[in-house]
C-alpha cells in the first residue's frame, strides 16, 4: 500500500511540474505579447493622431473670423476622430460644448510653439484622451486636438482577455495532458508495486508484462528474473526446512527405542551408585546424567517435531496475569531473588500450560545466566499484554541477539554449557502458537531482557477464549 501511495504522489508531483512549466512559459509568452502589442498599438495611435493634427493645423487660416471658425470646426468634424479647441488671443472656440481651455493639460498652452506639435495625455469626464497641440506659423492661433483613447484601450483590454483565456485554457489542458502522460508513464511503476505486494503476500508466480523494449521493459525483465530467483530460493529453503523437520522427527522417533533401554539401565545403575567402587562411581554418575540429558533432548525434539507438523493445539482462555505469573515464579522464589511487578487487574488470553512453559523457560535462562536478581514485569499496553523477564549480568552480545532463538544455538562457543539449545526455540514456538511473540534485547548496564507479548482479554473473551483451540504450523529456526 505504501508503494501505491508513493506512486500516486509522484504522479501528482509530475503533473504539477508539467503544469508549472506550461503555466510559466505560457505566462511569459502571453505577458510579452501583451506588452509588445499594447506598445505597438499605442505608438501607431499616437503617430496617426499627430499626422491628423499636423494636417489640420496646416489647413487653419491665419486671420480667423467668426465665420471662419464655424467653417473650420465643420471641416474638422467632417474629418472625424477628434475634437478641437482653438485659442485666438483671449478668445476660445470649441467644437463641442463642455470642452474648453480648462480641459487642456496644465502648461500645454504656454508650451506650444509655431511649427511644432506636442502631445499630452488627459482624462476628460473619466475618458482617456491624447491631446495634440500646435501653433500656426505666424503665431496667431493655438489649436488643440483631443483624440479619444477609449477604442484603443478597449481593443487592448480585449486582447488581454483573449491572452488570459488562452493561458488558462493551456494550463487546464496541460493539467489534463500531464496527468494522462504521468499516468501512462508511471503505469509500469504501479504494476511493479502491485507485483511486489503480491510477492510479499506469498504469490511467488507473480510476473510483470514485458510489452516494450524501453527502460521499463528492461526493468520488467529484471524484476521477473529477480522474482524467479526468489521463487527458486524460497522453494529450496522450504524443501530444506521440510527435510530438517523430517530429520528432527525421524531422529527423535528412532532414538526413543534405544533411549528406553538406556533409561532402564541408567535407573539400575543409579540405584547402585552407593555400592560402586570409588573409582567407578564418578563415571557411573556421569553416565546417568548424560542419559537423563539425552532423554530431555529427545523429548524436546519430539515436541518441536509436533509443533512443526502443526499437531499441537493451543487451548486459549482468559487468565489473570498476576495469578499466572505467581504460579510460574513460585518454584524459583525460595532459592533465588525473583521480583515481580504486575497489575493484578490485567487479564490475558493464553494457554495455561504453554504460558507456563514460555515464562518458565525465560526464568530458567535468567537465573542460569544472570549474575544478580531477576525482574519480572507484567502490564497491559493497548490491546497487548507485555511480560518482561530481565536479569543483570553480562547481557547478550549483539551477534547473539539475531540467533538466540535459533535451534541448537548456544552463546557458549565451547557448547559446554548445560541445556540443548532448544529451549528458546520451543518457547518462541509456544508463544506464536498462542498468538503472541517473543523477542530479546540488551539494555544498558548489562541487562538481558526477554519480552513476551500476548493478546489482552476483553470483556467478551472469558467464555470465547476458553473454548478456542489454535493450531499453527511453524517454520524452523527463530
Amino acid at each position: 500500500m505504501a508503494a501505491v501511495r508513493l506512486q500516486t504522489g509522484f504522479r501528482r508531483r509530475l503533473t504539477i511540474a508539467f503544469v508549472v512549466v506550461v503555466a510559466v512559459s505560457g505566462g511569459v509568452v502571453a505577458l510579452t505579447s501583451f506588452v509588445l502589442v499594447r506598445a505597438y498599438r499605442t505608438r501607431v495611435f499616437t503617430e496617426q493622431s499627430i499626422d491628423k493634427a499636423s494636417l489640420s493645423l496646416i489647413s487653419a487660416p491665419e486671420d480667423l473670423t467668426v465665420a471662419d471658425v464655424d467653417d473650420l470646426m465643420a471641416e474638422f468634424q467632417r474629418r472625424g476622430g477628434f475634437e478641437t479647441v482653438v485659442i485666438a488671443g483671449d478668445v476660445v472656440f470649441s467644437s463641442v460644448s463642455g470642452l474648453g481651455q480648462e480641459e487642456i493639460p496644465d502648461g500645454m498652452v504656454t508650451a506650444v510653439r509655431p511649427g511644432e506639435l506636442i502631445e499630452r495625455s488627459a482624462t476628460i469626464d473619466g475618458d482617456a484622451n491624447l491631446v495634440v497641440g500646435g501653433e500656426t506659423s505666424t503665431g496667431g492661433l493655438k489649436l488643440f486636438f483631443f483624440f479619444p483613447k477609449q477604442e484603443l484601450l478597449e481593443s487592448v483590454e480585449d486582447f488581454r482577455d483573449v491572452l488570459a483565456l488562452g493561458w488558462l485554457t493551456s494550463v487546464a489542458g496541460a493539467a489534463l495532458f500531464g496527468n494522462l502522460v504521468a499516468r501512462r508513464t508511471l503505469r509500469p511503476v504501479h504494476q511493479a508495486a502491485q507485483a511486489s505486494e503480491s510477492l510479499a503476500e506469498g504469490l511467488l508466480d507473480t510476473r510483470l508484462e514485458t510489452s516494450s523494449d524501453d527502460e521499463f521493459g528492461r526493468w520488467a525483465n529484471s524484476f521477473n528474473r529477480m522474482a524467479e530467483a526468489l521463487e527458486e530460493k524460497i522453494r529450496d529453503l522450504s524443501l530444506a526446512a521440510e527435510r530438517e523437520r523430517r530429520l528432527t522427527a525421524d531422529v527423535a522417533h528412532e532414538l526413543q527405542t534405544p533411549l528406553a533401554g538406556m533409561l532402564s539401565a541408567a535407573s539400575l545403575v543409579e540405584d547402585e551408585l552407593s555400592s560402586l567402587p570409588p573409582d567407578a562411581a564418578p563415571f557411573a554418575h556421569l553416565l546417568v546424567e548424560d542419559v537423563h540429558r539425552l532423554r530431555a533432548l529427545v523429548t524436546e525434539l519430539l515436541e518441536l517435531a509436533r509443533l512443526d507438523a502443526g499437531q499441537e493445539e493451543a487451548h486459549l482462555e482468559a487468565l489473570s496475569l498476576g495469578q499466572a505469573l505467581r504460579t510460574v515464579i513460585r518454584p524459583w522464589g525460595v532459592t533465588t531473588s525473583v521480583s515481580l511487578q504486575v497489575d493484578d487487574d490485567v487479564m490475558v488470553v493464553a494457554d495455561r500450560a504453554r504460558f507456563k512453559r514460555v515464562v518458565g523457560n525465560l526464568l530458567s535462562n535468567a537465573v542460569e545466566h544472570g549474575d544478580g536478581g531477576v525482574e519480572v514485569r507484567g502490564y497491559q499496553e493497548g490491546e497487548q499484554v507485555v511480560i518482561e523477564v530481565c536479569n543483570r549480568g553480562s547481557g547478550i552480545d549483539e551477534i547473539d541477539l539475531s540467533r538466540v532463538f535459533d535451534r541448537f544455538y548456544k552463546s557458549d562457543r565451547s557448547r559446554s554449557a548445560p541445556g540443548s539449545g532448544l529451549g528458546l526455540s520451543i518457547a518462541l514456538a509456544n508463544a506464536r502458537l498462542q498468538g503472541g511473540s517473543l523477542s530479546a534485547r540488551k539494555l544498558e548496564g548489562g541487562v538481558a531482557c526477554f519480552t513476551f507479548t500476548l493478546r489482552a482479554a476483553t470483556g467478551g473473551d472469558g467464555a470465547a477464549a476458553s473454548s478456542e483451540a489454535r493450531t499453527v504450523p511453524l517454520t524452523s529456526g527463530g
